[in-house]
């Protein structure tokens, strides 16, 4: 008895697998350049704002996947040549292309957005992803807001 579940259970996992993939391989992933993002010029602690992001839509293949945000703290040189503690937040659009399907090219200005909601006063810079130098570099267009208490 406890050999035929044994059998029953195994040929019910190997009937349930799918190994077809097709389907999960007809995309890719790709970071889009952003063209511009409207930050406020200064905000408070504790209020929600939010940031949005154009990026340019080149084919109808690309359809927005998310926003890969990372958090840091660098020491920044003010005006006055001191360093200060900035709170830096990387932003880039991701989208997912799908390569196995005939694209109509769009050339459209899409719009994004999310959320900040600033915990700690000082400044801020928001760098967001435009593309690679020839060294392989990122580029970014770089806001600065000073967050209020």
């Amino acid at each position: 008895m406890k050999k035929l579940l044994l059998l029953f259970v195994a040929t019910l996992t190997l009937a349930s697998c799918d190994t077809n993939d097709d389907y999960s391989s007809n995309f890719t992933y790709g970071v889009i350049p952003t063209e511009s993002a409207d930050i406020p010029d200064d905000m408070e602690v504790g209020k929600i704002y939010r940031i949005t992001v154009d990026y340019i839509r080149p084919t109808d293949c690309y359809s927005f996947y998310t926003l890969d945000y990372r958090r840091s703290t660098e020491d920044i040189e003010d005006a006055n040549g001191e360093l200060i503690d900035t709170q830096v937040r990387t932003v880039a659009v991701i989208n997912r292309i799908f390569t196995e399907e005939e694209c109509e090219e769009l050339d459209e200005t899409t719009q994004v957005y999310f959320d900040f909601e600033p915990i700690t006063a000082g400044p801020y810079v928001f760098r967001f992803w435009t593309g690679e130098d020839e060294d392989g570099e990122g580029i970014f267009l770089e806001y600065e807001t000073e967050v209020l208490e």
